[in-house]
Formats: structure tokens, sequence, C-alpha cells
């Protein structure tokens, strides 16, 4: 997918009624979900590739931030890095320069949408994992915590990589983005099945890329001419536009 057809992904720059309203229901049921925390960090993962939860991670920040939230999305997935892409900012120095020790200051850049910034992924390391599990990643989520709102992480999938996994103890909760027509049952089972085997807690899943036309009116919400539905881990029972001109770093807490 290239950089344009990314942008076009992104909710508010190529939208209709039904699609922003379709993440806002999902945006309300993640926040309800997650009303007892000062500050959710949310991370989104899927089961294999290709099933969005890059974009879906984005839209749900976008739309959060549009709420009036103070929003920032991390790019955790620093082997195959792709948040930097929707909103045209450099991948590095980001994350992972911070967690190494390579840099002193938070590289976080503003986007074209108000309340919203993007932390991205960093110089691709030889160790995400320990990265991710590392104190200095507890440490930065806290600091962070203290000027945000929101807090979303883009992290690889969990079948692939341990990454998703690795961090699913720091974070409030995960949600698992799946493909209609492409996610495959028994590997969605098998990546509930490695949050669960850790503890970690899965929030939901959001259903992406789905064809509302093929479906009854009151089932999943509208996401242009697919789909976009959250739906509550409970109800599964639990297995057993236009460019953005480069922006600076800037200070949360200044801003």
């Amino acid at each position: 997918m290239t950089d344009l057809q990314k942008r076009e992904y992104l909710l508010f720059d190529n939208s209709s009624f039904p699609v922003a309203e379709a993440i806002k229901a999902a945006r309300t049921n993640l926040m309800f979900t997650t009303a007892k925390d000062k500050c959710p960090v949310i991370s989104f993962t899927s089961s294999h590739m290709g099933e969005g939860k890059s974009t879906v991670c984005a839209n749900m920040a976008l739309a959060f931030a549009e709420a009036g939230f103070k929003t920032l999305i991390i790019d955790a997935d620093m082997r195959k890095p792709t948040i930097n892409k929707y909103f045209k900012i450099k991948s590095s120095p980001g994350l992972s320069d911070i967690l190494g020790g390579l840099v002193k200051e938070n590289f976080i850049y503003p986007t074209k949408y108000k309340n919203l910034h993007v932390l991205p992924s960093g110089t691709i390391p030889p160790n995400p994992s320990e990265l991710l599990t590392s104190e200095r990643m507890t440490l930065l989520l806290n600091e962070l915590r203290e000027t945000l709102d929101y807090i979303f992480i883009d992290t690889p999938p969990v079948l692939i990589v341990t990454d998703a996994i690795a961090i699913s103890n720091k974070v409030t909760g995960t949600v698992l983005a799946v493909r209609q027509n492409f996610s495959r049952t028994n590997l969605i089972k098998d990546a509930v099945d490695a949050l669960n085997n850790v503890n970690g807690k899965l929030l939901g899943f959001i259903f992406n890329d789905y064809d509302i036309e093929t479906m009854s009116y009151n089932k999943p919400y509208r996401y242009g001419k697919n789909g976009y539905k959250y739906a509550k881990y409970e109800r599964y029972g639990g297995y057993d536009k236009k460019p953005v001109k480069q922006t600076s770093p800037v200070n949360l807490d200044n801003d």
C-alpha cells in the first residue's frame, strides 16, 4: 500500500458520515471499557500480517483526538514501522532510540490533527522485544501518562514475533484487529490464547475491511465501502488526502 493510499484510510481525510459514526461508536465502547484508568494505554495488534492493525490504531487515535482528548500514538512495530507514513513524519529517531539510551529527549511529533501526536518507531533495533520489556519502557509510559489522556500503541502481529506479548503487561489492554474474508479463525484463537497465557487483557476485537453490503443493516457499523466494528472480548466467551509538511518534535508539557 502506498503512502497516498494509507492517508486515504485516515478518518476525516476521506470519509462520509457513516464512516465517522462507525469509528466513533467503537471509540465510545473503548472509553467505557477503560474508564477506570487515568490515562489508558491501549495496544493494537492482529494475529498475522495484513489485517489492518495499524489502520485501526491510527483511526481510533484520530477519533479520540477529535473528541478533545490529548492523544499519542506510539509506533512499537520497530521491525516494520508504518505509523510515520500515515502522518508523513520521520521514523527515527524515536522509540527504539529512547529505550536504547541513544537520545535524551522524547521525539514526539505533532500532526495536522488537533490533540494528536506521534512517537515514531525509531532506528530499527536488533532486540525490539527486549526494549519493550525494559524498565525504560515502563518509565517512559509512566512519564507520558502524566501529560496525556490516551496512549495508543501499534505493535507487531502476535503470531509473527513476541513484541505484542512482551508489552501486554505494561498496557491497560489490547485490541485485536480482524479482517473480514482474510483473518483465519484458528489464527485468531491462537493469538487470543497467546495473550491469555501471559495474563494479557484483551479488550475486544475490531473488524476491519467489512463489506456492509453483504450484511444486514443492524450488524457491524459502516466504514466507507467497508465496515468497522468493535466487539467486546466477553461476547466470544474467551477462547480456551494531502501530504502533511514535516513537523518537529514537541514538548507535550507545553503543548
